[in-house]
Parts: C-alpha cells; structure tokens; sequence
C-alpha cells in the first residue's frame, strides 16, 4: 500500500529486550503517578466551601471549539509576538513528536502495519520537522528567562530547569536518532533531515559498527530517563499548566470581563475570601493553571504605579496557600497585605491579559469581600459604606441634593407613580462631582434638542452599588441593586441612557443576576446613544471645532463591554482628527479611578492618572476625549498636577460635551 518495505526501520532495533520492558513499566507508574497527582489536586480543590455564583456558562461544543483555537492560533499568547510565536512551535512541535511516538507504538505493539515506504519517509520528513520547531521554541523561551530582556517573567531556577528538561528530551532524540542512521547510514533515511545530516557527521568522526550500536543504546537509555521525568513532573509546577490551562480556558464563563458573578448572601457562609478553602473549585484550578508569565503585572496599572500589588502574586499566593494548607486551619490565611488588595483599580487588563484564563481580579474583590467580613477596611472605604447606606450616594451628600445640577435647564423630573419611557440615569458622580454635572447639562441639552420623551428620577435614584460593589461589600451593592430593580420596574422603564460606565455596567450587566426581571429594560451608554443619533442623521455637529482629539477608553466601557467603536464614530462625525494612544481601545490604561480607588489612596511612586494624562499628551492632541465622568475627574486632577501655569495642556471634554459645542447648544 505503502511502496517498498525495505524502506522503512526496526523499532527498538538493538535495544535490549529487558531495558525497553524497564522502560515500558516505568512509563506506566510515571503516568499513573501524575494521573493520580492530577486527580488529588481535583479532589482536594472541590473541598472549597464556596457557594456556587450562577453565571453565564458555554455549551460543551462551544468550550471544545474556544480549547481547539486556544490551541491552533494562540490569540491570546501572540500579542507579545515572541512569546505567541515560541510557544505555537513549541505546541506544533509537541503535538507531531507525540503523534509520530503513536504511530510507532501502533506498529510495534498491534498488528496494524503501515510504518514503510513513501509513508514512513513522509512521517520521518514531519517529524524531523517537528522535533526542530521544538526545539527552536524552547531555545527562545530560554533566551529570554536566561537572557534577562524581560522584565515581567518569573526567574524562578524550577522553571528555566523544567524547561532545560523539555529541551534535553528533543535533543536527545535527535542525538539518538542520528547514532540509530550512522549504524549503517540508509540511503533512504535522508528524509531524516535533521537526524540524517547528524549521523554523517558520526561517521565522519569515525563512529560506527559496534561503537554506534553502543552509542545507539545509551542514548535509547538516557532519553527514556528524561521522558519518564517527564512523565512524573507533569502535575507538577510548570507543567502543569499544559494540562490546567486548557482546563481553565474551556471553563471560562461567558461574561463581560467586567462584570462579577451575583455572590448569594446565605447565613451559613458569608461572602468573601480570606484562605483557599473560601475559593470555588475553578478558582483554584485557575491558579494551577498559571504559567508565571507575569503579563498580568506588565499590565497592571497599580504595579506601573509602583503600587504593592502584582496581580501574578495573588494567584500564585493562592496556589501556595491550597499546597501548603490541604486540610485548611484557622490560621492558613493568605499572606497577603492590606496594600496589596486595597491598590486595585478592578480594571480587568490582568483578566484580559492573562493567556490562559485566570480572573485575578475577581479573587482580588472576593478577598476584599472577606476583609469586609472581618471589619478591616480602611477608614475611607468605611465612610463610602456609611456613605452609601446613609444617603445613597458615595460622595458624603444628602440625596435631597441629586438635583442641584439642573438648576437652570429644563429637566423633566418623573412624577411619582408616572410611567417612564426613557429614563435618563444620572448617577453619583453626574450628581455631586462637577465634572460628572458638566456631563449631565450636556446630555440634558441633546436629549431636549432631540425632543427625546425622557425623564430624571431626581431624589428618587439611588447609587447602583457598584463603589460598595468592588470594595467587597457584597450585602451593600445587593440592597441598592434590589431598590433600584423595584424603582424602575414600578415605573416600567424601557429604556436606561446614563453617562456612566460603572453605572452601565452594573445595571446591564449585573443587576440581572439580582433579580432576572431586571433584563426587562435596554441599558445604553451615551456615547451608544449618541452614535445611534448621528447615525440617524439626527445629531451632525454643524459648527466646525478646532480641535484634534485623542480619546481615553475608560475600562469598564472599553475593555469592559467592547464599547470602543461608538467613541469615535461621534468624533469622526464631528470632523474631529483622532489621534490614538499606545494603549487605547480594549487594551486601554486605567484612570485609576476605578475599585472604589476614586475614595482610596493606597500611595506609590507616582499616581496612575499622572501616567494617563502624560500619555494623553504626548500625542500633542488638543482635547483628552472621555466617556466617564470618573475618567475625566482623575484626569482634570493630573492635569492640574502636571501642567505649569503659562502651558495649560490639553482640555479634558467628554464626548457629550464636544457635542454640544459642536451642535451650538
């Protein structure tokens, strides 16, 4: 079938009988030893007392089609292009030396016979082939752990060594390889185009007969050892991410990374985490499943801040807390500071970044969630609490005063027991921080221009609970999420337009999981709004502006919902000139403001709006465009900060704003 059956080789050839029986039955107790050491670690992580977070959850089909192009394609890894291109040889590589060991094994070992002829040259070909992608892949990784380029990976002596592993199984089956041809140099083994040049070189160097058999066997003998190493390793460390990665990319929920599981409130288990026991099944397997890359820290703007918190470190401070502590005591906490947990922005990019899957962020709130239990929150994230439960607001005001921004424009304030169409949702922020009230007379002005049927709950709205949210106060958020549901379902919204990420996020993404009826009403951000206007001719920005303009994604807008088109299509429509960012779009840099951050001050180096607004203005553009009125706050603040009196800087507008000037309003 398959040509001439003289082209072809004899497996095990010259190897002892007893040392390849040896082989087989160490090979047996390596896998059944990590096969078991991969099922203890299952066992002991579905010991955590979580309580099951309903979320929403990919079919079968849809997780085997996310592994199979997580495997084939690499999105994920090839945004650092070194990194993407280096393991994709190595996962290639990986793949055809293992399927050319299956194929022969199948014909040693049963009675299929088919390793001959144009095949076995054929099969000989990709195999050479894939044994050098191997190798070349794994040169490059250890080129950047040895060579120190990279600043972000974990310099760990276990990870070069596990790696210098791998590298010694490749080489060593080349090496033995090219000894097994030099016995007696085949003609037809020159499709061996690695292992085939290598003998010649044996030869030449007078290596044959009984010294090449000998040669042959020792190396036989050598990489056996390696792959029985292998084998028992598999769970172990490094390694054990070929196996848990894959795990945790296929059971990644299907959610905006933005937004948070509902935590249900139950007596018996209070929300929050302070040991690994706490944690729910996947989340400990999700830090199995790292890698120690470090892109999480790389981009993380609290940790470019000079900010205690590496994201990388919390997850692999959980693992370690679930290795060292598998029978959880009162005293296995995480040994994880205040600083740490407080300087996070919950701004997703180390979720978005992370190659296999891991949501750090969520486990940074869920260990927030258990500092909230246990009374030690900082003074500022008290008064928020207070705050908020107090006068339904985080910024210390009394609620009478939500409407001190209108004063002067006709805003139409819902009447009790009216019906609402549209509701226009204002927010804290829109409400008390100047710049957020900028935003507010600027939407108002659009919405009566467009003669849109709209209306204010005015002291009626309430914070959406999303600073009380992200700062762990779990029972706080689900109290104002439940009055908020009860306000707009009473009035039988349609339709929520508000100004605020944090607050579009929270009532599109998680108050469903509150209260399902919650999904009734359509959640649009204005920039969604607007875009949808202008699109409809209604909105065109007749009055020429000046300007060149680079917009600021706010995250949970951006890298949150994918909320990144509609920004600029209200810019382009402006005439505008856009100028983009380095990190602009879904890979965006946080303002900082983010995780209740806008009321914490946990101190670095330097503040993360300073990065930001430098950033911004280093693209020499005349106007910050923004879409959140925390965004633009953090960043009059920085402009503040950074600009000397004679040299304003750029203006920091929202999109709102940009177009009522525009339009003249």
């Amino acid at each position: 079938m398959f040509g001439n059956e003289a082209i072809t080789r004899e497996i095990l050839g010259n190897v002892p009988h007893w040392l390849a029986v040896l082989f087989y039955i160490s090979a047996t107790i390596a896998c059944s030893y990590a096969a078991l050491s991969f099922w203890q670690r299952t066992r002991s992580s579905r010991k955590s007392q979580a309580p099951s977070t309903p979320s929403p959850v990919a079919t079968w089909n849809v997780r085997v089609i996310r592994v199979l192009r997580y495997l084939v394609f690499h999105e994920q890894l090839r945004r650092d292009p070194y990194a993407g291109w280096s393991h994709l040889l190595v996962v290639y590589g990986f793949f055809i030396l293992f399927v050319g060991t299956c194929l022969v094994f199948l014909e040693h070992d049963t009675p299929l016979h088919f390793f001959y002829g144009w095949f076995y040259q054929a099969a000989s070909l990709v195999i050479d082939l894939g044994g050098l992608a191997f190798l070349i892949g794994l040169s490059m990784f250890l080129a950047r752990r040895i060579s120190g380029c990279s600043t972000r990976i974990l310099r760990e002596w276990w990870v070069t060594a596990l790696s210098g592993l791998l590298l010694t199984i490749g080489v060593s089956g080349f090496l033995l390889e090219a000894a097994r041809i030099a016995i007696d140099l085949p003609a037809h083994e020159w499709c061996s185009i690695v292992g085939y040049p290598l003998a010649v070189g044996l030869r030449s160097a007078g290596l044959q007969g009984s010294t090449a058999v000998f040669l042959q066997q020792i190396l036989w003998a050598g990489h056996a050892i390696v792959c029985i190493a292998f084998f028992t390793l598999l769970p172990w460390g490094f390694f054990g991410h070929m196996a848990y990665g894959l795990t945790s990319i296929s059971l990644r929920d299907e959610r905006r990374l933005s937004h948070l599981p509902i935590i249900p409130l139950l007596a018996a288990q209070p929300p929050g985490a302070t040991s690994w026991i706490n944690f729910s099944p996947r989340d400990l397997l999700q830090t199995d499943a790292c890698t120690t890359c470090g892109r999480c820290n790389e981009v993380c703007p609290a940790a470019a801040a000079g900010k205690p918190l590496r994201p990388r470190d919390v997850v692999l401070e959980l693992r370690r807390n679930h290795t060292e502590h598998a029978v959880p005591l009162p005293d296995t906490r995480l040994q994880l500071s205040d600083e740490v947990l407080w300087s996070c922005t919950t701004c997703a990019a180390c979720n978005q970044a992370c190659p296999v899957g891991i949501d750090v962020y969520d486990k940074i709130v869920d260990l927030r969630r258990g500092k909230v239990e246990l009374g030690q929150v900082p003074a500022s994230a008290e008064d928020v609490f207070a705050s908020v439960a107090e006068f339904s607001n985080p910024f210390d005001r009394p609620n009478a005063e939500r409407l001190h921004w209108a004063r002067g424009l006709d805003v139409p304030v819902a009447q009790d027991g009216e019906p609402i169409e549209t509701l226009y949702w204002i927010g804290c922020s829109g409400s008390f921080s100047p710049e957020g009230q900028s935003i507010a007379r600027s939407m108002v002005k659009i919405l009566n221009h467009l003669g849109v049927n709209y209306r204010v709950l005015g002291t009626a709205e309430r914070c959406t609970g999303d600073p009380a949210r992200r700062m762990g106060e779990e029972g706080l958020f689900q109290q104002c999420a439940a009055q908020n549901i009860r306000e707009l379902q009473s009035r039988g919204v349609k339709r929520v337009i508000t100004h605020c990420p944090h607050c579009y996020n929270t009532m599109r993404n998680e108050y469903p999981g509150v209260n399902p009826s919650a999904a009734g009403w359509q959640t649009q951000h204005h920039t969604e709004f607007l875009a949808e206007q202008m699109a409809a001719g209604k909105l065109e920005g007749s009055k020429r502006l000046n300007e060149t303009v680079t917009f600021h994604d706010p995250c949970y807008l951006g890298r949150g919902n994918g909320i990144v088109r509609e920004p600029r299509e209200i810019l382009s429509t402006l005439n505008l000139p856009i100028v983009e960012m380095p990190r602009h779009g879904e890979t965006s840099f946080c303002c900082g403001a983010g995780g209740g951050s806008m009321w914490l001050d946990v101190r670095g180096s330097e503040r993360i709006e300073n990065q930001r607004y430098a950033e911004a203005s280093a693209t020499s553009a005349s106007v910050i465009g923004t879409g959140c009125p925390f965004c633009k706050t953090m960043l009059m603040a920085a402009r503040q900060a950074s600009t000397a009196a004679d040299v304003p800087g750029p203006k920091i507008l929202d999109v709102a704003e940009l177009v009522v000037m525009a339009e003249g309003l």
